[in-house]
């Protein structure tokens, strides 16, 4: 609880402080790191990513925000690292024409025919986005089904869900996200989700809900539930390329708390 008053305590310093710059941003590579603390498993876990579009994505509203549907061709890399194990990933995403589009990945490059998958998808009138993929590991293989939808309500606000289950119905993901332009600078997002485990007797559900209000273009503060558990979250942009995440989960085996640096170009 400590860390959740500190994390609000810089929050309302940084917002008292904060220059907004106007307008939207185009960037085509993004690129993050990100340290996480678990006080439950005395563990933590490091990960770096960058993404790379062929294509300018451009902000809507917000400077971490580009659009609910990625509709460009993308290649991507990460790494995660804790204090049991590392991993490497590789995927992409390329559109052949306007609609149609494949997709691949590649986990654990040291093991590579262990754990990879393809798949193909259609994309309809720019907020439909359908798509199916394999994915191969040692002992066996799955098939995943994916929908996504983004609705625009009006040149900023919009509002999208995604569906996502496998061949067996086991396993069902369901999330949403709604922005809305409050006024001036100011902006409001809610992300929720919803997951879903039915396996061989095992049933579990999880859902996380997360709500930020955008101060100023260089400043937000959330508040969320995370599997029940009280989530706080601050970012400061430092401007359109460069911005920190803080965040903090109450957990009842401790504190889960997170770190992210993003620079975008």
């Amino acid at each position: 609880m400590k860390k959740l008053l500190s994390i609000a305590a810089v929050s309302l310093l940084v917002s008292a402080t904060a220059q907004a710059n106007a307008g939207n941003v185009q960037k085509e590579w993004f690129n993050a790191a990100s340290y996480t603390d678990y006080d439950s498993s005395d563990n933590s876990l490091l990960m770096l990513s960058s993404d790379y579009f062929f294509a300018p994505q451009e902000s809507v509203g917000v400077w971490d925000g580009f659009g609910y549907l990625d509709t460009d061709s993308n290649v991507g890399l990460s790494y995660a690292n804790d204090d049991f194990s590392n991993a490497f990933s590789a995927h992409g995403e390329g559109f052949i024409t306007k609609e149609w589009f494949v997709t691949g990945s590649i986990s654990d490059l040291g093991e590579a025919d262990d754990h990879y998958s393809f798949g193909f998808g259609y994309l309809y009138n720019e907020n439909l986005k359908l798509s199916i993929r394999q994915e191969e590991f040692e002992h066996g293989d799955t098939t995943w089904f994916k929908a996504e939808y983004n609705h625009e309500l009006n040149s900023t606000d919009y509002i999208g869900f995604t569906i996502e289950t496998e061949d067996e119905f086991d396993y069902l993901n369901l999330s949403a996200r709604y922005l809305m332009h409050v006024g001036g600078e100011s902006y409001f997002t809610i992300d929720v989700e919803h997951n879903r485990i039915d396996i061989e007797g095992f049933d579990d559900n999880v859902t996380n809900v997360l709500a930020n209000y955008y101060f100023t273009r260089n400043f937000a503060l959330g508040l969320g539930s995370y599997d029940s558990d009280l989530a706080v979250e601050a970012k400061y942009f430092f401007n359109d390329t460069y911005y920190l995440t803080g965040s903090v989960v109450d957990t009842d085996g401790g504190e889960t708390s997170n770190l992210t640096f993003v620079a975008q170009f």
